[in-house]
């Protein structure tokens, strides 16, 4: 029975997507094909036990390393029995792990969570604001569960904490550091990984003891995954071009007697003064002085639990005071 010899356990929205891609194209790793499993953080699939979760590495050649990439595995304490459930069944495992900057990640994956929703229930209104989600106050008299999560998010909890755990990153390390020796887990930074993914990647193989990747996968356009503000684009632009014809009536067809360099201006035009209802409103400066407050007083401990310098956040913490 094959099971993973490393996991990438996040952060999500810290390019999990785009790295589980490029490792699945090195002939000596095996990835999962279903990107993530979260066996080891969901009761339900856990339940089921190990030879239901070693289905999804059966393919694997006898000469490879094994690894998946479940996000959840980094949402301690709402998931709280993962690095435990893993370190028991395979002591061994070695733990990837790469962090963003963590308010602008708290707030891409709220967006995540109603790209999600409109994407399966085609429900394109945006029924919560980001604030709605992470104050305590505010989400208690937020729209009702059912107009948020899509089905494909069922198994997340509907609380304060669910966008902002898994910036905590000092807590999801110290879950881990419970369980793993500092020498079985590698720390990452995904501003590193977007400005240098060949650094990164570097990292990656050199600590699994793989030979490098090549070059030329690196270099290919294809891999690079998983850009969420785009769908809100396209779905806004989409439903304002809608509106906009059926306000012109009969007039819309008279768009065509328009020189062609004038059309496209015309109509992008006409449509931002169409109503934003599809677009999520952006964080509150607030919160986002909140957030830096919150978050930038761990830099020191992680950078001491990590050995990365995030200076980088302090500069960006700094700019937004």
């Amino acid at each position: 029975m094959r099971l993973p010899d490393f996991f990438i356990i996040g952060a999500a929205k810290a390019g999990t997507t785009t790295l589980h891609a490029m490792l699945d194209r090195h002939p000596g790793i095996f990835m999962s094909h279903r990107k993530e499993p979260e066996f080891f953080a969901r009761d339900e699939l856990y339940e089921k036990g190990l030879s239901e979760y070693a289905r999804h590495f059966e393919n694997a050649l006898p000469n490879q390393l094994v690894g998946e990439a479940s996000t959840i595995y980094s949402l301690s304490p709402l998931f709280p029995h993962t690095a435990s459930r893993i370190a028991r069944h395979i002591p061994d495992a070695k733990i990837i792990y790469v962090m963003r900057e963590p308010v602008s990640r708290a707030y891409s994956y709220y967006l995540q969570i109603i790209k999600n929703y409109q994407n399966v229930t085609r429900d394109m209104r945006v029924n919560r604001r980001f604030e709605e989600f992470v104050i305590s106050e505010r989400h208690a008299s937020a729209a009702p569960r059912e107009l948020v999560f899509s089905s494909t998010n069922s198994h997340l909890p509907d609380v304060p904490d669910l966008c902002l755990a898994g910036s905590d990153y000092v807590r999801q390390i110290d879950a881990y550091l419970e369980h793993f020796p500092r020498s079985q887990m590698l720390f990452l930074l995904f501003e590193e990984f977007s400005a240098n993914p060949s650094s990164v990647v570097r990292k990656i193989t050199d600590f699994l003891g793989m030979a490098p990747l090549d070059e030329q996968i690196l270099r290919d356009d294809a891999l690079v995954r998983n850009v969420s503000n785009r769908h809100f684009e396209d779905l806004e632009a989409a439903r304002s071009l809608s509106k906009l014809r059926d306000k012109l009536g009969f007039l819309w067809p008279a768009r065509k007697a328009l020189p062609k360099n004038m059309r496209a201006p015309l109509i992008r035009l006409l449509c931002q003064s169409n109503e934003r209802g599809s677009m999520p409103l952006p964080m509150e400066p607030g919160t986002r002085d909140m957030l830096y407050s919150q978050y930038r007083s761990q830099f020191q401990r992680l950078s001491v639990l990590t050995g990365l310098d995030f200076s980088p956040w302090v500069k960006v913490s700094d700019e937004a005071e």
